[in-house]
């Protein structure tokens, strides 16, 4: 589905920027709350945009699981400083399920693969990039409220299931839902060091690694893995592109990927050992689903058309910004 510039997206996608500006400025719980409202009611018809079953199915789930999500965060938020909550050591958990039940993040996951596999290649990139940055920063400082051993456990579950589904799954959008959830887990190991700005580095990374893929992919209608074995129109460059953002976020040297990770082990060597290894075999899972989609890719039988969007006119400009991020110039702000 091409995207459609209208009076009335014009209206979405700035209410949809500002909404999320306000939530992560606000110092008011009720302020933040209806400011994810308004981002939430903003992003529905966007997800509508084409009218098509399969995807007013998805903005359907992605509804029901927000507004969950929003009613545990409005109550968690009146009843941790009500002077009448039954519960009030409880309620920083209650506030934590409704951020990870936004975020798309385990054990709260269970709407996020399923609305990515039914959206368009343009939504998916909204869904997993500014739709993810006003609850995550939400979270991320919220730590000095957050059970500290809640944390790890959240990190590596994230790990370890964003992996093993991956491994499962030949739906292109479906393996790159599962592996947000792998990488929110490196997020989220961040907490344990109270370094969240770290994250926001993790994920600003993340996300030009994924805007490039998902838009690349978008142009050439690409939906599942045995696709790629089929495309006759792909130009080697392009190939190599998708080869190098793929490795990116699969987190190998020396590429633009690796470098969060490296820093979240380095700091995570003191504090908690095992966390580490379970990380590093998440990662090694996500490896294995990135270089099936890459190994489908190079051994090309040529022998179907795909049908290629008038997008492709865009491919040099995305070649440009995906050398950019994933040949290891982006961690030069590390240094």
């Amino acid at each position: 589905m091409s995207f459609v510039w209208s009076p009335a997206t014009m209206l979405t996608m700035s209410t949809l920027v500002t909404s999320t500006l306000m939530a992560m400025s606000s110092t008011n719980w009720m302020f933040l709350w209806a400011s994810m409202e308004l981002n939430l009611l903003s992003f529905i018809p966007i997800l509508m945009s084409s009218k098509m079953n399969q995807e007013v199915e998805g903005s359907i789930k992605y509804f029901l699981a927000q507004a969950l999500g929003s009613a545990l965060l409005l109550t968690s938020s009146i009843m941790m400083w009500s002077p009448y909550s039954i519960w009030p050591s409880m309620m920083p958990v209650v506030l934590m399920v409704s951020l990870l039940l936004k975020l798309g993040s385990a054990p709260c996951h269970f709407w996020y693969p399923s609305v990515m596999a039914s959206i368009s290649w343009i939504s998916c990139t909204i869904l997993s990039s500014w739709q993810k940055l006003a609850p995550l920063t939400i979270m991320l400082f919220f730590t000095t409220q957050a059970p500290k051993s809640v944390i790890p456990l959240m990190a590596g579950l994230n790990a370890l299931l964003g992996g093993i589904m991956g491994m499962n799954q030949s739906q292109l959008r479906t393996i790159m839902a599962y592996s947000s959830i792998g990488h929110l887990g490196w997020m989220l190991s961040f907490m344990l060091m109270d370094k969240p700005m770290m994250s926001m580095l993790y994920f600003s990374i993340y996300c030009s690694l994924i805007i490039p893929l998902f838009m690349i992919m978008g142009s050439m209608n690409l939906m599942t893995t045995k696709q790629l074995s089929k495309i006759t129109m792909i130009s080697p460059t392009t190939q190599l592109m998708l080869l190098m953002l793929l490795i990116s976020l699969a987190g190998l040297p020396p590429l633009t990927g690796f470098m969060p990770k490296l820093l979240a082990i380095s700091m995570l060597a003191s504090i908690n050992t095992p966390l580490i290894i379970i990380l590093i075999i998440g990662s090694l899972m996500n490896l294995f689903f990135y270089l099936n989609i890459i190994i489908n890719m190079m051994t090309s039988t040529q022998t179907v058309n795909m049908n290629i969007t008038k997008n492709t006119n865009k491919l040099p400009a995305l070649m440009l910004m995906s050398g950019v991020t994933s040949m290891g110039l982006t961690p030069l702000i590390m240094l």
